[in-house]
Parts: structure tokens; sequence; C-alpha cells
């Protein structure tokens, strides 16, 4: 009889930690660590083969999941330890999701090199520990699914699970651009603006990866300031250093706009040229007036946006009027006429509240609130 509650106890802990540990694995490699994957299987394969997120989550879980059932046939755990028999597994999760973000720059497996194989020692030694104890399996009170046996196998996963969250890639704005990268080559322009929307945090390349997205969609003068931006204009166009794209062909971005050059220019000297080229593509004018609008240059923009535009409510973008109601606020002798009162209202009021909060901090936040989503926030505290 001592020997069937034995054997039930063990086959209730074995079946908790095993569902518990393909839904982890499985959700965390789907959901989480897809695009991540994605970008090492292209960087280290050359770009010649392409990592399927279902697939991919499918085998990876099981292959992990056998690498357990061996680690269990050898060790033979009493079950309080039983989680553990997942620790190879788990470390092995973390090792192939921790993927550098310059993983373009140089495969590594960095620290792992020795830790991994360290941790593998130490664990070795905590078997033999562990067989020394088996007598705790003999107390019957710990047999059941709802017994403290049960109880500290599921905690044990449940701490093996957040250090494999903590140790592997958890960079949220890399996240961002793997995702939205991956958007960009499915042609899926709607989902690659949804990605991050509520987030405060970007880089110059998520920024240019926005700007294309909205240009496909004929909307760069209307949302681009929506969103969190850094790196000036500079972020508009990629230069493969500060500013790149490790799925997505950055020339992509060129003949969308016009033409790659061969000499090397800056980004607001090459829109320039492209506008006035006959390489200039449609795009290439909204890229320039919105370089201009990330440089502050309002006097560059009203220039050449009285080129390429008339200066009509109906027609104008969203982003263009509400830099030239501040334009004229600031140039009241070389006023522009526009005819916006509901955005020339707005205006007054995004005044009045940085007049009333004197200190910065407590204003930049007030007025990201409310005004976060156009282009005055951007000029005066972007």
């Amino acid at each position: 009889m001592e020997r069937n509650n034995y054997k039930n106890s063990t086959v209730i802990v074995r079946i908790v930690c095993a569902i518990l540990f393909c839904l982890f694995s499985f959700i965390y490699l789907y959901k989480y660590q897809a695009e991540i994957l994605t970008i090492a299987q292209h960087v280290l394969s050359n770009g010649q083969t392409h990592y399927n997120h279902l697939i991919g989550a499918i085998l990876i879980t099981l292959v992990l999941f056998l690498l357990e059932l061996g680690v269990f046939a050898i060790t033979r755990f009493p079950n309080w330890f039983h989680a553990l028999t997942y620790f190879p597994s788990m470390l092995t999760l973390a090792v192939i999701t921790d993927v550098s973000p310059r993983i373009d720059r140089g495969f590594s497996f960095g620290a792992w090199l020795w830790v991994y194989p360290l941790l593998l020692i130490l664990f070795a030694g905590f078997c033999w520990f562990a067989k020394q104890l088996s007598f705790m399996d003999s107390d019957k009170r710990h047999i059941g699914w709802f017994s403290r046996v049960t109880w500290v196998n599921l905690l044990v996963m449940l701490v093996m699970m957040m250090i494999v969250g903590q140790v592997s890639n958890d960079d949220t704005v890399f996240h961002y651009r793997m995702r939205a990268e991956k958007h960009i080559l499915n042609k899926e322009y709607d989902e690659v603006l949804n990605v991050g929307k509520k987030s405060l945090e970007c880089d110059s390349s998520l920024t240019m990866l926005r700007a294309y997205a909205l240009s496909q969609k004929n909307l760069l003068g209307e949302r681009l300031f929506t969103y969190p931006l850094c790196g000036g204009a500079a972020a508009l166009l990629p230069d493969n250093q500060n500013v790149r794209a490790l799925l997505l062909d950055t020339k992509d971005v060129f003949l969308h706009i016009g033409r790659p050059v061969r000499q090397p220019m800056k980004p607001l000297d090459y829109l320039l040229f492209m506008t006035e080229s006959e390489y200039g593509k449609k795009a290439a004018v909204d890229y320039l007036l919105c370089g201009f609008l990330l440089e502050k240059r309002l006097d560059l923009f009203v220039k050449h946006l009285k080129k390429h535009y008339e200066l009509s409510e109906e027609t104008l973008p969203r982003h263009y009027r509400e830099a030239l109601i501040l334009y004229n606020h600031h140039n009241k002798n070389l006023a522009i006429p526009i005819k916006d009162n509901v955005l020339e209202t707005d205006y007054q009021d995004f005044r009045s509240l940085m007049k009333q909060i004197s200190n910065t901090i407590e204003c930049k936040n007030k007025a990201r609130d409310v005004y976060g989503n156009t282009y005055w926030y951007y000029y005066h505290f972007g």
C-alpha cells in the first residue's frame, strides 16, 4: 500500500511539473521571445533559413522536455526535489534566449561559455546530495494533489521561471524593433504602428521603422509626433551604425524615398537632394519636412512647405498645421495665414499649462498627458 502511495505521489508531482513547464516554455517562446529567436536564426544562418514561431516553440519545448526525461531517468530525485530535474532544461532555455541586441556585429556566447558548464557541474553535485535524502519520501502526510511536496515543487518551478525571464533578453525596445521589422517584412504596417504604442521607450532604430511604416501609409506628417522619438532627423534614415535594421534590408527605405546614393550624405542633405532631383519619390517630401521638424528648424520647414503643399486646413497634415501655429507665434511679422480655430485654442491652452507649472519635470509630465501626441510637446520637451 505504501509503495502504491509513493508511486501515485510521484506521478502527481511529475504531471504537475510537466504541465507547468510545457505551458511556460511554449508561451514564453511563442509569445515573448519569438522575434528574438527569429533574428538569432536569421543572423546565424546568414539569412538562409527562417524561424517559424509556432513550429519553433513546439520543437524547442519538446526537446527540452525530453532532456528533462533523461535527467529524471538518471537522477531519480526524491519527490521533494523533482522540479529540479527541469534545471538543465530551464538553463538551456535561458541560454538560447539570451540574445544580444548587437548579434549582427558578431555572435558570442559570452559568459555562458563557462557559466553553463559550471552550473551543470554544481547541479550534478546537488544530485548526489539529494539522493541521500530519499527517506523524505516516506512521510505519508505529503501525498496527493494538494500536498506540501506538490506546493514545494510548484514554488521551485516558479522560481526557475522567474530566473529565466530575468536572465534572457528583456530589452523592451529591442523586442519592439524585432516585432516591427517582422511586420514590415509582411507589409503589415498597421501592426507596426501598434508595436509599443503606449510605451515611452524608444531608440533611433525604432524611430526609423515607425517613420517608414507611417510613410508607407502616407501618414508621416499626420502621426509621427504621436510617438516618442529619438535621434532627431538622423533617425529617419538607416546608417547601419546607430540607426539600423537586422531583418529588413535597409535599401528598401532609400528605394521608398528615391534611390540609394554611392557617397555618404547627411540625412537632411540626402532628403533635400531627393526632393529636388528626378529620383525623388512622393515620400521624400514628407521625410524632408519631418526632418526639419525633428531638428526644430521651423524656418526651413515653412520655406519648403510652401513649395510642396497648399497651406489650407483641408489638405495639410496635422503636425504641419501644429508647426505653422507654433511658427506664427514665434514669428508674428512673418505669420502664415492658417485657419484652424480648434488647434489655435489647443495651443493657447498648451501655453497656459506651461506658464502655470514652474517645475520643469512636473510640467513635462502634465503636458505629456494632454499634449504628448502633438508637435508642440516635441518642440518644447523632445
